[in-house]
């Protein structure tokens, strides 16, 4: 625990905030998520012991790095606050007026905790300022101090966590609703935490004037690594959620070009999109579901146009019923390859080729259309490989028709 929270849990966060540094003035969600996460990050920065001797060692101060530890916990609580308030969408609490009031709520929890640090607070050289307040919680400056900073950081836990909570209805289902999940699971654990503190604080009977390290709690250190991760969780895995789409994509991208790129060729008035190539098109970033819908129209408009053209296709001899065969995706597939190339056999040794095109069994919606191509597609394939095969050669590369028979082997 202490290895994690001292050293592994700050870089952590501070990984994050260099990942969200790009987009982090996009919006004004996107800022305050970065300005969370910043905050924390100076928080959770101040624990280390090498730093905490620094800071005694510029300030002069030896429990310094307590208050800035606090000061920056306010800070991550109103920044976290505002990124729901941001991303709920309600124009009554977007107003300037309340943003304002919320604001300066958190300035002045953080100028109580300035004024009571200063003037109020028993400073103790002997503790570790991570545990000075534990060790005089009998003390009623740090019971005051204590009092301000838990006040502040259980309201805005438990809005935070109600906000997340309301707005995961508006989410559909999938990893960006889990991601709203985490988050308020995260946030309700801060307020649990907070509640746990003051309870923790209230049955402490410390006397003001006793030194030492204090007493090591583990639920007070414990809770508040839970509640990091598991925001820090949610705020992964709708990005996530877009490399998953992204590398779906792809894939249908990948696959549906074989078929797509010979339907090119074969029917030249059908207007196509760029052909970059198979292995540069998986160099091509950004959003590519559209892409893949139109892949998919100009697939289907160009099977349309080869329907129109095949000298079977007319109204005395209407399409094949898709009941004759038994995988409708494999007899559209070979009826394809077969529009494509005219003269490959391949069709007839993979099956044979339906005399008039199949009928479409394509998908209602886009979503189903492209099921149903990735299906076609992939017979697609195997019927490409056959056909780009040596004719009349073995598996071992030899061609059959010059060996030499058994019977006019010598020696036979």
């Amino acid at each position: 625990m202490f290895t994690l929270y001292q050293f592994i849990l700050p870089a952590l966060v501070w990984g994050m905030v260099l990942w969200r540094a790009r987009s982090a003035f996009v919006t004004r969600s996107a800022t305050c998520l970065w300005g969370f996460l910043v905050t924390m990050a100076i928080a959770l920065t101040t624990r280390p012991t090498p730093v905490e001797q620094l800071i005694r060692s510029i300030s002069g101060l030896p429990d310094l790095s307590i208050l800035l530890k606090h000061l920056t916990g306010v800070a991550a609580g109103y920044f976290l606050l505002e990124y729901v308030f941001a991303i709920h969408g309600c124009p009554a609490t977007n107003r300037p007026a309340r943003r304002k009031v919320r604001a300066a709520l958190a300035l002045l929890a953080g100028i109580a905790l300035t004024l009571i640090f200063r003037f109020w607070f028993q400073h103790d050289p002997g503790a570790p300022a991570s545990r000075v307040t534990d060790a005089h919680l009998g003390d009623p400056s740090v019971r005051t101090y204590e009092g301000v900073f838990y006040l502040y950081l259980g309201s805005s836990t438990v809005m935070s966590a109600k906000l997340f909570w309301n707005n995961r209805r508006g989410v559909p289902a999938g990893l960006l609703r889990t991601g709203v999940d985490l988050m308020a699971a995260g946030s309700a654990v801060g307020f649990l935490y907070t509640l746990y503190r003051v309870v923790f604080l209230a049955r402490q009977h410390s006397m003001p004037q006793a030194t030492g390290s204090g007493r090591f709690d583990f639920l007070s250190e414990l809770l508040p690594v839970i509640g990091i991760l598991l925001i820090l969780t949610g705020m992964t895995l709708p990005p996530l959620e877009t490399v998953v789409r992204y590398t779906k994509d792809q894939r249908s991208l990948w696959l549906m070009y074989p078929m797509w790129s010979d339907l090119v060729t074969a029917v030249p008035t059908v207007a196509f999109g760029s052909h970059l190539g198979r292995t540069r098109d998986l160099f091509t970033f950004g959003d590519r579901t559209l892409d893949v819908a139109h892949r998919a129209f100009e697939i289907r408009d160009a099977a349309l146009a080869l329907r129109d053209r095949s000298p079977h296709a007319t109204p005395g001899n209407p399409p094949a019923d898709d009941t004759i065969e038994s995988d409708p995706a494999r007899a559209e597939a070979t009826w394809l390859h077969h529009a494509c190339h005219p003269t490959s056999r391949t069709g007839t040794e993979h099956g044979p080729v339906p005399a008039v095109p199949p009928r479409h069994a394509g998908g209602r919606t886009p979503a189903e259309e492209i099921v149903w191509l990735l299906k076609v597609a992939a017979h697609y394939r195997l019927l490409q490989e056959a056909h780009h095969q040596p004719v009349g050669r073995d598996t071992d590369g030899s061609n059959p028709a010059v060996r030499p028979a058994a019977a006019e082997l010598p020696g036979q």
